[in-house]
């Protein structure tokens, strides 16, 4: 498994990364004649978008978001892509290769799923995070700062009350997850440094679904995020 080192170390870096972008940076005062806007920078903006304080989630609404995650028909797709990786590199070689193989291992990226989700539903009830994905408000020839806002907001998710926090239930749900799955592995290969790669993909699997979110709105809604122009018009009823 010396391959999936660089993998891990990619998703720490990544985690780093939005960790800082998050980080609160102080600001210089402003006499009356500048311009605060055009003196913010993209991460700033970035940072502050969708923070708005929402009422406190009750259990029976993120029990709602956990189960149409984990349980619809869209919550198979990243473990069919981490199955068609897995088999394409024939890890574990034990679950051999065609129909049978591919089963298997879909069957086990799905597994880690659940797991992931019930871990990150527990924590993330306890920490007051909103594990949900808000829709950026940049045009959609802003790419590079659509992703930024996916990766950000993988990491660094909202919290109740206000504001932003680091996501220590998708980063404990996604490990936790990878050492539990890592156990159903044939000996071998049942390792440490596998079931950290297996936590990384997890994180790697919850960035690329904030991804299509992100990209292929709003012709199709991924799991349960709303359509922008949707979204927009809740938050001006709830302004006015």
């Amino acid at each position: 498994m010396k391959a999936g080192m660089p993998f891990v170390r990619m998703i720490c870096t990544i985690c780093l990364l939005a960790l800082f972008i998050y980080s609160p940076k102080p600001s210089a005062a402003q006499s009356p004649d500048s311009k605060p806007l055009a003196a913010k920078s993209a991460i700033q903006i970035a940072t502050e978008q969708s923070d708005t304080s929402d009422p406190p989630r009750t259990f029976k609404e993120r029990f709602y978001d956990y189960s149409s995650s984990t349980f619809s028909p869209g919550a198979l797709f990243t473990p069919s892509v981490s199955a068609g990786i897995s088999q394409a590199r024939n890890f574990p070689p034990e679950w051999k290769q065609g129909g049978e193989g591919f089963g298997k291992r879909v069957a086990s990226s799905y597994g880690g799923v659940v797991i992931e989700n019930t871990i990150s539903l527990g924590f993330s009830s306890l920490d007051h995070e909103d594990l949900r994905y808000p829709l950026s408000t940049y045009p959609k020839t802003a790419i590079l700062k659509r992703a930024g806002h996916a990766v950000s907001y993988t990491f660094v998710p909202k919290k109740e009350g206000g504001g932003r926090r680091f996501g220590w239930s998708r980063l404990i749900g996604g490990y936790g997850a990878g050492f539990v799955a890592n156990t159903w592995y044939p000996a071998k290969h049942s390792d440490t440094r596998n079931a950290l790669y297996l936590g990384s993909v997890n994180l790697a699997g919850d960035l690329g679904v904030n991804l299509l979110k992100e990209f292929i709105r709003p012709h199709f809604v991924f799991g349960s995020t709303r359509k922008g122009s949707t979204a927009k018009k809740d938050d001006e009823k709830k302004g006015s």
